[in-house]
């Protein structure tokens, strides 16, 4: 009995055992009633907690969230208290009986969407929104702190989403980078005469005005570009004194202007050359101390620069006409441009009064005597940092019950998951047609979309999340300078990409998703297969990445990728139970609890100075029966991958002694070494698609799954088991079931 409840903890009940609804009342219950009922007396009309008032299977599917808390607190050790004698082997197989069991009842509560939640776009989505709806490329990372990760452990989730008052600070300061990048403004040239800067004066048309030493006066400039400028100050210069003039800009001295004693008097006109921020700037002019000066005139001259074709085209494309070329209809043309603008940076038509909106803003930069693009600039402004814009918005159904999405949300959504970026127009016009909802046109726009090469992204984003890899050469695994005469940077960089390779090529082909657990072949640069040292094996040359065919069985799917092997192991120091405790949660989804508070360290001072493996060390370490319970489900995993060093190279030995890389699973499979790892891990294949499917179904959603899910999570997996486990039809399924297609409210 005890192996059979070992195998319910390693393989979640799957294909291997089946829990039976008898054993509720047999042995679940019992257990429950032995270590629970102190506190959690049915009978006690104090007890606010009834999971003991269940008597069978059904009574447990119809308290569903009661006892998915109930799972819950066993497998995190939070229930019940220290003192207990529960045994951790009846921890695991109490939480996973429970966990199938609600696995198994989820679709008898009817359809599920799951509530409509409003997020940001991350830094990911907003880059490549931008790129897509005005040309220019903005470094993110740069700008805005990383997002975080939530529900299936993507930064798609709109928990981790929110908006906090710096962020929005920041979207200020992207929107006005973005647009200045994008929009050539004309080049300033602005004379202010004596009169303008001194108000309360009147003198003559085009005569000077007296200023008494160490008198100010002073012009507001407006500064549209970033850039250098040239300040000219104009005097009227003595034929007796020489004369000076203090230039200041917000207060601050920037420079002093000579002006000789001139016998012929005269005009005269001096410059000083000074850096402007883009905003409004005091530049004052203060007359030295001698005798009184006359001033004449302030100008400011940006300094001449050439504008590249590039971004004269993208001006171009939104203002169809070039820089510098006058605006007849300024006000009109600006209305026509935020007609075409604003449905496409919302992602949805727009109404009038939407537009009026944004109108106004244009309207205050032109009422202060902004240039036409500049007035245009602000306006957009205000649509890029619109909620519209920042967020993925869907209506809350009206009514209660489960609702289709509109088709322009439909657009949305597909195009974030498989793009990370807004819809195309080929999207926007089936959307305004209101063909999305028919599932042959959304079914044609899936293999549409993963045929583009923008579904790249999704690869890249979705396998680096899911096992962690992307951090590799960073965060994860780090180049440090002890290791980097063999472990560089652009290794950890090809190291990165090989998983991505590999998942897209699975995609792109349409091929069977097993091949992430058992494959043939593989994606390797030159660089990569030195690395390896299998330069002798495979044939590839260059830096470029080519799909190689294995010559031996120690590599072949996710196992053998240097990413991963290097992320489940210690510096210098590869780790069986990294490796093991990896492969249970990011490809079985089976979780593996923290340790117990009282477990001793791996490595006490007994051993730490001897000679021993890690296989001796973690045997002397199960010695201890807390340690057992969970060692012996995730250790023999990473036994079977010992002979893979801890970047991921092969060895045969450790510590000077031969590699055993032999494993026993608790339900009685042996094997030795990755290749025999992998068809163990073949065997379960309906946990790894199970668990896929749901990773990629929160991964679309951007939201954890919720209870109502499993149902959909397992109509797709038996999907993908029936057509042979084709990558296409998971991504297909995922989009045509009730969560992505509809949304839902609560009675």
């Amino acid at each position: 009995m005890r192996i059979r409840f070992l195998i319910v903890g390693f393989v979640v009940a799957g294909a291997l055992y089946a829990a039976p609804k008898e054993e509720f009342a047999e042995s679940i219950r019992p257990a429950l009633e032995e270590h629970c009922a102190a506190c959690h007396d049915p009978q006690n009309p104090n007890n606010h907690v009834g999971f003991l008032r269940a008597q069978s299977a059904a009574d447990v599917a119809g308290e569903r969230k009661l006892w998915h808390n109930v799972a819950s607190q066993l497998r995190n050790r939070t229930m019940p208290p220290a003192a207990s004698k529960l045994s951790e082997e009846d921890r695991f197989r109490i939480s996973t009986w429970i966990e199938q069991e609600l696995r198994d009842t989820a679709c008898s509560l009817g359809d599920y969407a799951g509530a409509v939640t409003l997020r940001r776009l991350n830094r990911r989505e907003y880059r490549n929104t931008i790129r897509d709806l005005l040309g220019v490329d903005l470094a993110v990372e740069e700008v805005f702190p990383a997002d975080g990760s939530g529900g299936e452990g993507f930064d798609t989730n709109a928990e981790t989403l929110y908006l906090p008052p710096l962020l929005m600070e920041r979207y200020m300061e992207a929107a006005q980078q973005i647009l200045d990048r994008t929009i050539v403004s004309p080049p300033l040239q602005r004379l202010y005469g004596a009169r303008e800067m001194l108000p309360g004066r009147q003198p003559e048309k085009d005569k000077p005005v007296r200023m008494q030493p160490g008198e100010e006066a002073a012009a507001q400039v407006p500064v549209y570009v970033d850039d250098d400028y040239e300040v000219k100050v104009t005097l009227e210069r003595s034929a007796e004194h020489a004369l000076s003039a203090t230039l200041m800009l917000d207060g601050i001295e920037v420079s002093t202007l000579a002006f000789p004693r001139d016998p012929n008097k005269g005009v005269t006109t001096r410059s000083a050359s000074v850096h402007l921020a883009r905003g409004v700037h005091t530049v004052a002019v203060v007359a030295g101390e001698q005798p009184p000066v006359e001033l004449h005139s302030l100008e400011i001259v940006q300094a001449a620069q050439e504008v590249s074709a590039e971004k004269r085209a993208v001006h171009y494309r939104l203002f169809g006409i070039d820089p510098g070329e006058p605006q007849l209809q300024p006000r009109k043309a600006a209305r026509v441009l935020l007609e075409r603008f604003v449905p496409k940076a919302f992602r949805r038509p727009v109404s009038d009064d939407e537009i009026e909106r944004y109108m106004k803003l244009y309207d205050r930069g032109a009422e202060r005597g902004d240039p036409y693009v500049e007035s245009v600039k602000l306006a957009l402004k205000g649509v890029l940092v619109s909620p519209d814009f920042l967020f993925r918005v869907e209506r809350a159904p009206e009514q209660a019950g489960v609702q289709p999405l509109s088709d322009y949300e439909l657009a949305t959504r597909l195009s974030y998951f498989l793009w990370s970026t807004m819809p195309d127009e080929e999207l926007l016009q089936l959307a305004a047609q209101g063909k999305l909802q028919d599932e042959d046109v959304l079914r044609e726009q899936v293999r549409r979309l993963l045929d583009d090469p923008r579904s790249r992204v999704f690869a890249t984003t979705f396998i680096g999340q899911w096992f962690g890899t992307k951090d590799v050469g960073g965060r994860v695994a780090p180049t440090v300078n002890a290791v980097q005469h063999f472990y560089t940077p652009e290794v950890a960089r090809d190291m990165r990409e090989e998983p991505v390779l590999l998942f897209q090529h699975i995609l792109g082909e349409n091929r069977s998703l097993l091949d992430l657990l058992d494959s043939d072949y593989g994606f390797l640069t030159e660089r990569l297969a030195k690395f390896y040292e299998i330069e002798d094996e495979v044939e590839v040359r260059g830096d470029g990445f080519r799909k190689v065919e294995w010559t031996s069985d120690r590599r072949g799917g996710v196992l053998g990728l240097g990413a991963v092997l290097a992320m489940t192991s210690h510096f210098q120091q590869n780790s069986p139970v990294l490796r093991g405790a990896w492969v249970l949660e990011a490809l079985l989804g089976t979780p593996v609890p923290s340790p117990p508070p009282d477990v001793p360290p791996l490595e006490t001072e007994a051993n730490k100075n001897a000679k021993m493996t890690i296989r001796e060390k973690l045997s002397q370490h199960r010695e201890n029966p807390s340690c057992a319970a969970c060692h012996d489900l995730i250790d023999p995993i990473g036994f079977g991958l010992e002979n893979f060093d801890w970047l991921g190279r092969w060895r045969e030995q450790d510590n000077g002694k031969p590699i055993d890389a032999a494993g026993v699973l608790p339900s009685g499979e042996r094997f030795d070494g990755p290749a025999e790892l992998r068809q163990v891990l073949l065997g379960k294949k309906d946990e790894f698609i199970r668990h896929l499917t749901g990773k990629t179904l929160g991964y679309a959603l951007g939201r954890g799954l919720d209870d109502g899910d499993h149902c959909t999570v397992q109509r797709i997996a038996d999907a993908l088991a029936e057509d042979g486990y084709r990558a296409r039809t998971l991504i297909e399924n995922v989009v045509l079931s009730t969560p992505f297609r509809y949304v839902e409210r609560a009675e």
